[in-house]
């Protein structure tokens, strides 16, 4: 009797159990890439390749490049914190001259693509904006509230830091969409880069759906990590891409967002974009690991078929020196970046990169020479006929 008891009660367990699981199983989020764009997908590899180098900036110790591209077609190139503008009309030909921005603070670029505004956003809450293509700016407060455990406020402990990563991007395709999303960094415990809290510093971003007036600060992505990118594919799932400080293997650090740039899964690292050391100066390692802060976009999907296609922007020595400014290209949502091409041999740190509707893609990069890596700011301009003439093996396949 105990037996047949015992057995009944066993198989009602088995059964209870087996239904919460899978019913927990069907509410998990499965992730399912589409086809990888293809050649035929991208018709504009066919024009004449165009490529120029155009040096923008040369003030005396000029850092922090970040370059973004208006809906009208305006190209919007910053340095020094955004504190250095100019612009350009006609597909980065010309250059208007140089605008200084006078305000307080560190800032990175955002267009926000529902009214064609153009904003310098600053982690102490201050916020820099253009309506006129980029002519005029006023100075604007705002409110930037914190995370869940108090960081990323300009009053917090440790406030959100949007200089030196990447321009942020306006939400299209999710539930999220016109939210203007920026990726930024969190320097725990204290706000400042001091090496040994570098395993509690990470990327984060942070996002407003009010057109830049109320931010929120999201959750971390992976510890040690600082100076990131991200970009949002078609079907609303943002992409993180992060420096890390601490990976002695060199690989770039990954995370997703299905909810519009607050919370960050998915962690994982890429196999196939890998970081210089240089420096060389954590005290603290036995090996080198530092990276460098990178460029990120997702090329219009007028250009691309509709299918997503992601350039990055590094220099390219892993585990080495910051020489050899590169792009790659992705055709596959990042699982693979096996087409890339240099664009300066000599010293290079670190670069913006953006892509115009009509083809043309904007990298602006820390261009040095064969004594170091900084010296002035200068913007590539080159279209993907460019990028892609010496991948014509790897694009069929043939290689």
């Amino acid at each position: 009797m105990f037996t047949k008891r015992f057995c009944m009660f066993l198989m009602i367990y088995c059964f209870v159990i087996g239904f919460f699981a899978e019913s927990v199983y069907a509410q998990r989020k499965v992730r399912v890439d589409p086809p990888p764009a293809t050649l035929n997908d991208i018709p504009c590899v066919k024009e004449k390749p165009v490529f120029e180098i155009i040096d923008l900036f040369d003030q005396k110790e000029v850092r922090i490049p970040n370059v973004v591209v208006t809906p009208k077609g305006t190209v919007i190139a910053g340095a020094n914190n955004g504190h250095l503008i100019r612009t350009s009309n006609d597909q980065g030909k010309t250059w208007s001259e140089l605008l200084q921005l006078q305000f307080r603070g560190s800032g990175s670029l955002v267009v926000d693509e529902t009214n064609s505004n153009i904003l310098v956003v600053c982690g102490n809450g201050v916020l820099m904006r253009s309506q006129d293509e980029g002519k005029t700016w006023t100075e604007e407060k705002i409110t930037i509230r914190p995370n869940l455990v108090g960081l990323g406020s300009p009053d917090s402990q440790a406030p959100i830091r949007l200089d030196c990563s990447e321009s942020g991007v306006t939400l299209k395709y999710g539930t999220k969409k016109g939210r203007l999303l920026m990726p930024g960094r969190i320097m725990a415990p204290f706000g400042k880069n001091d090496q040994e809290h570098w395993m509690f510093h990470y990327n984060t971003s942070m996002f407003s759906d009010d057109h830049g007036k109320i931010w929120q600060v999201s959750h971390p992505v992976q510890s040690g990590t600082g100076e990131g990118t991200l970009a949002e594919f078609s079907d609303g799932i943002v992409y993180y891409n992060s420096r890390s400080h601490m990976s002695t293997d060199h690989r770039r650090q990954l995370a997703y967002s299905h909810d519009g740039g607050d919370r960050y899964v998915d962690w994982e690292v890429c196999e196939d974009l890998r970081e210089v050391g240089e420096p060389f100066y954590f005290k603290y390692g036995t090996k080198p690991s530092y990276g460098c802060s990178s460029g990120l976009v997702r090329l219009p999907l007028e250009l691309t078929n509709n299918k997503d296609v992601l350039l990055f922007s590094a220099p390219d020595d892993p585990g080495g020196n910051r020489i050899h400014m590169t792009v790659w290209c992705s055709l596959d949502r990042s699982r693979s970046w096996k087409i890339k091409r240099m664009v300066h041999e000599q010293g290079c740190a670190y670069s913006s990169i953006t892509a115009a509707t009509d083809g043309m893609v904007y990298l602006l990069f820390e261009k040095g020479d064969n004594k170091g890596p900084y010296g002035k700011i200068s913007i590539a301009r080159f279209n993907l006929a460019w990028l892609f003439e010496p991948n014509e093996p790897v694009l069929k396949g043939t290689n």
